[in-house]
């Protein structure tokens, strides 16, 4: 019932949630990688992955 229940501006709390959930494991994945690998190489792999995307 809880995800049939509409925002004020006519969106369900379920279209509020996912987004923000996809952002938090995304930073979160950031900030292991970083811990993990160290900030040189951490901007290394952003890199190549955006440069894998084009």
């Amino acid at each position: 019932m809880a995800a049939r229940a509409k925002h004020e501006g006519g969106r369900s709390l379920l279209a509020l949630l996912v987004p923000a959930l996809i952002g938090v494991a995304l930073l979160a994945a950031a900030i292991g990688l970083w811990a993990r690998h160290g900030a040189a190489v951490f901007f290394d792999m952003v890199a190549a992955g955006i440069a894998y995307c084009f």
